[in-house]
């Protein structure tokens, strides 16, 4: 009990994150790499989402970037991203920031475990429907492993301790699924602090379970970002090398 109660929460921590598409995929559908396109994050002042945006802007993109008035900006401002100050939490920010467009693709990596009022379902409802409002139908939503057909695969008592986020994430993806934009859902497993291993890799098997770091997930949505074959897709995203729970702990 004490040692799956320390898992989970090492499952927790990381969150606060068939058909295999890998590292080792094209940049795009006709293996071309793209560039000079205009993409909006939300989320893109930490983690995963400044990731995104650092290999975004090397490689020649537009990127704007919804932030919280609050948020630290000293690692997104070197990188010369638009920036638009807002919340997702407000339908009239997030429209605000569409306004800055049109964009090839709108990423939402936003989530939170111990907010008072969590983004996961509002803040992503705001943005998907700010998205089909403007026409911006590109949309791609990092979820969780826990949410709808991959509940089985996490570990049960994080789907105890996280139900109240999960049911979040899986009302964001529901309404999501609902509307008619192009879509593409990940579900990334424990999400690990470390150099890209170039493992990543993206599966449509909702009972795959893993760990993955966050240089590689940001590297697989700009794989999904690039390929309109992930379009109406929900991966699971994992580290083909890496064993859950073990290699959560291992050095780089």
């Amino acid at each position: 009990m004490i040692r799956s109660l320390a898992l989970s929460m090492t499952f927790i921590a990381a969150i606060v994150s068939p058909q295999v598409m890998g590292e080792g995929s094209s940049d795009s559908a006709d293996g071309q790499a793209y560039g000079n396109a205009s993409i909006l994050i939300i989320g893109a002042t930490r983690g995963t989402g400044l990731k995104l945006a650092k290999l975004l802007v090397a490689r020649g993109d537009e990127v704007t970037a919804l932030v919280r008035p609050s948020s630290d900006l000293s690692k997104l401002e070197p990188l010369a991203v638009r920036l638009v100050t807002g919340d997702a939490l407000n339908r009239a920010d997030v429209e605000a920031a569409f306004t800055q467009g049109p964009y090839q693709a709108v990423v939402s990596t936003i989530g939170c475990f111990r907010c008072e009022q969590p983004p996961d379902y509002v803040g992503n409802k705001n943005i998907f429907d700010a998205a089909a409002a403007s026409n911006n139908r590109r949309v791609i939503m990092i979820s969780t492993i826990g949410a709808g057909a991959s509940k089985k695969a996490s570990p049960w008592i994080s789907r105890w301790l996280l139900k109240d986020v999960i049911l979040l994430k899986e009302q964001a993806e529901q309404h999501l699924m609902d509307t008619d934009l192009d879509y593409t859902i990940i579900r990334p497993g424990g999400l690990k602090e470390a150099e890209a291993t170039g493992n990543g890799m993206l599966t449509e098997d909702s009972e795959a379970m893993g760990i993955i770091t966050r240089a590689d997930l940001a590297r697989l949505l700009v794989q999904c970002i690039d390929d309109k074959e992930t379009i109406g897709k929900t991966y699971s995203a994992v580290d083909s090398e890496m064993t859950w729970p073990w290699d959560m702990w291992s050095s780089p």
